[in-house]
């Protein structure tokens, strides 16, 4: 029995900028990869790969070609073109789609990476915010990756988002963000789950927050930060009447006493460290610092600095669970706060 290309749709996309016989080749490969091509199964001949997949015989000959080179395929003269019996290690190819590239997200790829093994590939790509980047992005790697994990920060929620992560297989995306209620899609869902009450993370701290009279967030231009977390941020400040400020990036007249300073981006960091050292102002009396995402170093600098985590290590290590495993994931994970010296 002839095996057809149930991967086929890839290489018909017309967004996709990889040159025609490479799709193809990564059709065949993702198929091998999922076990819905098996060894020793046969594959179209040239003309009729041609055919079934409307690309000239030249280009499939091509992609026959360096399959056979990578003996992902044999051929049998007379016979036709056969799934090699031999192990053909194929690495799993692995999208992660980010608005930008922050220390935030740079902790996922590393995770994730470092998570997934040898046999995997990540590539981390960017969308900038913009929803139409989101979209063109995803259409332009159909059929490229064999998953596609995605954080859509700020991507509007419109008919034509829906329709762009519909074409991704449900088994094969996974979403880390909240939303997307709308989305009629069997897919993979990891979300932080007490974005909207950090009373409930901060309340056993409320001593070390009353020693101050107000709290600044700090964010850079390359900096996302959910809104609710934002507005829990700010309701939690309320309870305990701390003043409540958002400051785009730092200059040093932004710095006062008494105030608790929260970063997102790690230069923010060692800018209030060192306006308070330059200061000789003594950090946890003076002022209060606290990072976003905890690290080896941040447990040892300054004697701890205290730390807001959003989970990216343990959000990638469930993601690529569920993509070794080939399951399909449900999972909010809670935010958590480690108090240390700096507050």
């Amino acid at each position: 029995m002839i095996k057809t290309f149930t991967a086929s749709i890839g290489i018909k996309n017309p967004d996709n900028k990889l040159p025609k016989y490479q799709q193809l080749i990564n059709s065949l490969l993702q198929d091998i990869e999922m076990g819905e091509l098996k060894a020793g199964e046969r594959l179209p001949s040239i003309n009729e790969a041609s055919e079934e997949c409307y690309l000239s015989r030249d280009t499939v000959e091509r992609a026959y070609t360096e399959l056979h080179k990578m003996g992902v395929i044999t051929s049998i003269f007379r016979k036709g073109y056969f799934i090699s019996d031999s192990k053909v290690k194929v690495k799993t190819k692995v999208l992660l789609l980010v608005g930008k590239i922050t220390d935030s997200n740079k902790i996922l790829f590393n995770t994730l990476s470092e998570s997934l093994g040898k046999n995997y590939t990540v590539d981390m790509l960017t969308f900038g915010y913009k929803t139409k980047n989101f979209q063109e992005t995803i259409n332009q790697q159909l059929g490229n990756y064999h998953y596609y994990v995605i954080l859509p920060h700020l991507v509007e929620e419109n008919e034509d988002t829906y329709k762009t992560l519909k074409k991704i297989a449900g088994d094969r995306l996974i979403v880390l963000e909240n939303g997307f209620s709308n989305l009629q899609h069997q897919y993979s869902k990891l979300v932080l789950s007490n974005v909207f009450n950090l009373d409930s993370v901060f309340k056993p701290h409320t001593n070390l927050f009353n020693k101050y009279e107000g709290l600044s967030l700090v964010l850079s231009d390359d900096d996302y930060l959910d809104s609710d977390i934002i507005t829990s941020l700010r309701n939690f400040c309320a309870t305990l009447r701390l003043d409540f400020q958002v400051l785009d990036g730092l200059e040093d007249e932004d710095f006062e006493k008494n105030q608790i300073y929260l970063s997102l981006n790690e230069n923010d960091l060692v800018r209030t460290i060192q306006y308070a050292e330059n200061e000789n102002w003594q950090i946890g009396k003076d002022i209060g610092i606290i990072s976003f995402n905890d690290s080896p170093y941040k447990s040892i600098l300054m004697g701890g600095i205290s730390v807001i985590s959003l989970q990216q290590t343990e959000i990638a290590k469930k993601a690529a669970e569920g993509i070794k495993n080939m399951t399909r994931i449900n999972e909010e994970i809670p935010i958590s706060f480690i108090p240390r010296k700096s507050l």
